[in-house]
């Protein structure tokens, strides 16, 4: 996980399998809701997973300046079919948290 600061964007690196055939991916995250998005996508999966998850939340918070508490409220909204709540009025703090 880097930070391009000339962007403004997380780019997240992954690599997958073993030599020969070992691939890279490269996502980048634009800002906090897409970040929400990879964050509640990863965050029950394997452990791996998880730590990702976490890591990506870390990263949102110090480079992109989502507010943590927000930032999780938003995720909890991805993982609920119930909510209707948009992604982005969480993360400006437009619903009650």
């Amino acid at each position: 996980m880097t930070f391009d600061q000339e962007r403004g964007q997380l780019v997240l690196m992954m690599t997958f399998g073993v030599q020969p055939r070992q691939r890279v991916t490269s996502d980048l995250i634009p800002n906090a809701e897409a970040a929400a998005v990879q964050i509640a996508l990863n965050r029950h999966e394997a452990r791996m997973r998880a730590h990702l998850a976490d890591a990506i939340a870390e990263a949102t918070t110090r480079f992109l300046g989502a507010d943590p508490r927000r930032l999780e409220a938003a995720v909890a909204s991805l993982s609920d079919p119930a909510s209707a709540v948009p992604v982005g009025s969480i993360l400006r703090g437009e619903n009650a948290v």
